[in-house]
C-alpha cells in the first residue's frame, strides 16, 4: 500500500475471532490500495487482499469457520493461525498460565511469520473478550508477547465487556485479572460494553424482540464503530495546502492517551441508521457534531434519549450550575468521513475548554473525502473520557465480595495463581477506578 503505516490484528478466542472477522468485513469494503496497509496486504499476484491478522483460539471451530469461510475480496493467511483442542473452560488463570506458556511458541511463530510479510509496523491490536478464558487471559499473555516481539510498537486492546447479567459465575473475576494486566502493558484499552451494542442493535430492529438481536448484529455494529474511528484520516486543511497531512495511529493514540494513569477509550458513530431509513436520512455537519458531542458529554453511544439540559457550565444560563451528570474528558479525536467535509463547524461544538480536564481543549480532528458505508456524511468519536471507568465501582464490589468468601478461588490456584495475585490485580483496579472518579470532582 502506499501508506505505509502497517497494522496488525491479533484475535484471540471466540469473541476476538468472531470481532476480528466483522471488523475486516467492514473494512474491505471501504478500502482501497491507499488504506489497504493498515489492515490488509495485497497477495502475491494482486488479486486478492490478506489480513494482517493471527488467529488464536483453544478450540478450533470458530478459527475454522474464519479461515474456510468463502469471500471475494479478502482472505486470511492459514499459516498465521494457532488452535488448540481443548478451551480454556472460562478460566483467566488456564488462559494466561497454562496455554500462555504452553502456546507462546507456535503463537511467537505466527505472529513472526506475518511480520515476514510487512515492511514494519506500527500499531498492534488484540481484540479480546474479558469475561471467559480464552480471550482472557491468553490475550493478556499475548499482550506481553507483542510487546516482546515488537518494543516500541503501540499495542491497543479491544475489550469486550460482559453483558452485566452474565452467564459466566466467575466473569467478575476474570475482568479484574484482565483489565489490571492489560493496564501494565497496554498503550490503550478500547472498551466495548455488550449491553450497549445490544441497546444499539436492538433500536435498529424496531420491530423486532430482544431475543433476535444475534452476537453477528451487534459485531457487525462494534466493527463500523471501530473501522471508521482507526480507518486512516487527515489533518484539518489549511488554506494552501490541496491535501491535508495523514494523521498516523501513533499520534491518534499518544493524543488520547496523555497519561498512563488514564488508558480507557470509547468509540462513538454518528448517524447510525437501519438499512430502510437509508434514503430518508438527510443530515449536516453541525448537526452531526451536535449530537456527538452531547453522546460524549452523557458517554452515551445511542443518539436518542439525550438529556439536552445538561450542558458544559459555560453554555448554562442560571448560576445554579448543576454539572453532576456532565462527563470530563481527557482527550478526543474525531473524524469527519464523507462529502463536504466541514470539519471547523464540527470542530467548534467540541472544542469548548470546560468539557475538557482543567479546560486545556485536547481535541485531535480529521476528515477523509471517502464516505464511509456508504453514507454522504458520518461523524466518529474516540474518547478517554472519566465515565468510562464508571463500571468498575460494581465490578470491584461484586467481585471483592466473592473474593473474601473464598468463592471459586480453587479454580485459579490449581493453576498456579493465587490470593496475593489477586489482591494486586484488585490494588491495580481500584486506583484506575479512583483515578477516574477524581476526574469528576
Amino acid at each position: 500500500g502506499i501508506n505505509a503505516e502497517y497494522g496488525i490484528v491479533v484475535q484471540v478466542g471466540q469473541c476476538g475471532n468472531q470481532l476480528g472477522e466483522a471488523l475486516f468485513e467492514v473494512v474491505a469494503k471501504e478500502t482501497n490500495p491507499e488504506t489497504s496497509g493498515r489492515f490488509f496486504t495485497l497477495s502475491p499476484d494482486g488479486s486478492t487482499l490478506i489480513a494482517n491478522a493471527v488467529l488464536v483460539d483453544m478450540e478450533s471451530k470458530v478459527v475454522g469457520g474464519c479461515l474456510s469461510s468463502r469471500r471475494t475480496t479478502w482472505r486470511y493467511d492459514p499459516g498465521c493461525s494457532v488452535i488448540s483442542k481443548q478451551g480454556s473452560g472460562n478460566n483467566w488463570a488456564n488462559g494466561y498460565c497454562n496455554f500462555g506458556e504452553t502456546m507462546e511458541e507456535s503463537i511467537s511463530t505466527a505472529i513472526r511469520l506475518l511480520l515476514r510479510s510487512l515492511a514494519s509496523v506500527a500499531v498492534a491490536m488484540v481484540i479480546m473478550s474479558s469475561a471467559g478464558g480464552t480471550g482472557s487471559g491468553l490475550g493478556c499473555r499475548i499482550t506481553e508477547l507483542i510487546k516482546e516481539i515488537l518494543p516500541g510498537v503501540l499495542v491497543v486492546n479491544q475489550v469486550v465487556l460482559p453483558f452485566a447479567q452474565g452467564e459466566v459465575s466467575v466473569q467478575g473475576y476474570n475482568m479484574v485479572l484482565t483489565l489490571s494486566s492489560l493496564y501494565q502493558t497496554s498503550d490503550a484499552l478500547l472498551l466495548t460494553h455488550n449491553d450497549r451494542y445490544q441497546a444499539l442493535s436492538r433500536r435498529l430492529l424496531p420491530n423486532r424482540i430482544r431475543e433476535t438481536v444475534s452476537f453477528g448484529d451487534m459485531n457487525r455494529l462494534i466493527a463500523s464503530h471501530v473501522a471508521g474511528a482507526l480507518l486512516p484520516a487527515s489533518r484539518a486543511l489549511e488554506p494552501e495546502e490541496k491535501k491535508g497531512t495523514p494523521i498516523t495511529c501513533e499520534e491518534v493514540v499518544e493524543h488520547l492517551v496523555p497519561h498512563p494513569c488514564y488508558r480507557f477509550l470509547t468509540t462513538r458513530m454518528m448517524p447510525v441508521i437501519s438499512d430502510c431509513s437509508r434514503d430518508y436520512t438527510n443530515t449536516t455537519w453541525d448537526m452531526l457534531g451536535k449530537y456527538g458531542r452531547q453522546m460524549m458529554i452523557q458517554d452515551s453511544i445511542l443518539d436518542e434519549g439525550l438529556i439536552w439540559s445538561i450542558k458544559p457550565p459555560s453554555e448554562l444560563l442560571t448560576t445554579n450550575k448543576n454539572t453532576s451528570n456532565l462527563n470530563c474528558t481527557i482527550s478526543s479525536y474525531v473524524v469527519c468521513r464523507g462529502t463536504e467535509v466541514a470539519v471547523p463547524e464540527v470542530e467548534d461544538r467540541f472544542r469548548v475548554p470546560d468539557l475538557y480536564r482543567h479546560s486545556r481543549t485536547r481535541l485531535l480532528a480529521g476528515y477523509s473525502s471517502s464516505r464511509f458505508d456508504k453514507l454522504d456524511k458520518s461523524l466518529f468519536c474516540l474518547d478517554n473520557s472519566a465515565k468510562s471507568a464508571s463500571f468498575l465501582e460494581a465490578l470491584l464490589s461484586d467481585s471483592w465480595r466473592k473474593f473474601q468468601a473464598g468463592a471459586f478461588l480453587y479454580q485459579y490456584e490449581k493453576f498456579g495463581l493465587d490470593g496475593t495475585w489477586f489482591r494486586e490485580s484488585f490494588n491495580v483496579i481500584e486506583k484506575v477506578n479512583l483515578d477516574y472518579s477524581a476526574l469528576l470532582k
